[in-house]
Parts: structure tokens; sequence; C-alpha cells
């Protein structure tokens, strides 16, 4: 089994990080613990990462730009833990789901350490397909659809998740969410009416179990799913260009 590696910005995160070590212990998965930050050790975080990791979970409270800044530099599966800082977590929460498209951290709740040790396990083994759970019209399944066809993956629809399959599941904030065994990536619904600052507080209460990533952000479901299914390297040149497409997009506008 290929190694994980633990990555948290400060030692007062102790508990929590000490809590996914024990998961990944009882899991039987191996694993890397390291304390470094974004902000203030930059430099240690990058010689960290030239070490090539299966799955990075990685953590921070306040701003938590941690899991964002390994995201950006790894083509790996990264799990981002919120800790309670301020406001419950809930700017940390944000920090970590809301990212970019093309560049995903898969959050899990505020403090859910034990559920980051759940999924890295689970993330542990070769998946060959995808199955999405969503209506085929929803803008946000259709951006996800599409990313994953420049890979060369068909995704099967289903109406529940495949034990076999990695599972991007589509989910409005009025739904009840209930927690399920296999490996699946939640992305968030919400109408333009009704994306208001207070819908926060509903993603907040919906994330106590699962990863999930930022509201409609179909392309990001897409592109974690295919960094779990790069297990063998399978995506690798892909991946790699994929972020090179999307770096030269950002630079043209200076052209």
């Amino acid at each position: 089994m290929k190694k994980a590696l633990i990555i948290f910005g400060s030692k007062t995160d102790e508990k929590i990080y000490s809590e996914i070590a024990k998961g990944l212990k009882k899991a039987k998965v191996d694993f890397d613990l390291r304390v470094s930050s974004a902000h203030k050790t930059p430099d240690d975080v990058d010689k960290t990462l030239e070490n090539d990791y299966a799955v990075v979970i990685a953590g921070a409270g306040l701003a938590a730009h941690l899991p964002g800044v390994v995201a950006s530099k790894v083509i790996r599966p990264v799990i981002g833990v919120p800790c309670e800082g301020n406001y419950k977590g809930l700017d940390s929460l944000l920090s970590i789901a809301q990212m970019p498209p093309g560049i995903p951290v898969l959050a899990v709740g505020v403090n859910k350490g034990d559920v980051a040790a759940q999924n890295c396990a689970k993330m542990l083994r070769k998946y060959k397909n995808i199955t999405i759970i969503g209506d085929k019209n929803t803008e946000a399944v259709k951006k996800a659809a599409d990313t994953l066809k420049k890979f060369e993956i068909i995704p099967a629809f289903d109406s529940k998740p495949n034990p076999n399959s990695v599972n991007i599941e589509f989910t409005y904030f009025d739904e009840p969410v209930d927690e399920k065994n296999q490996l699946v990536i939640y992305c968030p619904l919400i109408s333009e009416k009704d994306d208001t600052a207070e819908a926060a507080l509903n993603f907040l209460k919906h994330t106590n179990h699962g990863l999930w990533v930022g509201l409609n952000n179909g392309v990001n479901a897409a592109i974690a799913a295919i960094e779990i299914m790069n297990f063998d390297n399978e995506f690798e040149e892909k991946l790699i260009s994929y972020r090179k497409e999307m770096g030269k997009k950002v630079l043209d506008a200076n052209k």
C-alpha cells in the first residue's frame, strides 16, 4: 500500500492530526506526519511535497490556506481538514472547499479528522470507473461529465453509489444526505436566487460526513475523482498537461 501524508499548519491542531494518525494506523495505512505552515514555512512545505505521496491530508484553521497550497503543487487527491477557530470553523471550511475550478481540495467537516482518515484509506485502492449521481441536465453535472471526457473517461450514471467506483453525488441543501460506506465526493448545488451568505450555514451542517467540493463545482468533483483514479499514474501526463493549460490561460491575460 502506498504512503499518505498528514500535514497541518500548527501544533495547536495536534488533537485533530493525532486522531487522523490513529485512524490511519487502525486502517494499516503507512503515513508521514509533518507540522508545516503555508505562510510561515513555505519552503518546508515544498520540500515535504517532493516525496510522492498517494494521498495528502492537510489541515489548518482560520484562513486555512495550507490544503489549497498543497493542492496547487500536487496531482494527488488532497483531503482538507478545517480546524475550528472563529465562526465555529466556517471560515476554514469555506477556504478549503471553495477552490478555483481545476484545483480541487476534498473538504471534510470542521474538526472531522476521523472522516479524513476513513476516506484516505478508501482512496488507497485501485478504482477503474466513476459513477455520477445527479440530473444530467444540471449545469454542474454537465461540466463534470465534460471534464471527464477530456480525460477519455465516460462516467456511469446511477441513482446510488457503486462500491467499486469513485462516486460523485450532486445534492441540494434542502435534501437529506445519508452517510454512505462507499467513496463519495459530494458537490453541493444551489440556485442563483438562493446563493446568499446565509446559505453557507447549510453547507456547514451538511458536511458532518463525506468529502465535499465547492458550490456547483462539478469540475473540481471530476478532477478530484481523476486524481483518485491516478493511483498507478495512469492519468499522470494528462493531469500535468491539464494544469499547464490552466496556467497558460491565466498568464495569457497579460498579453
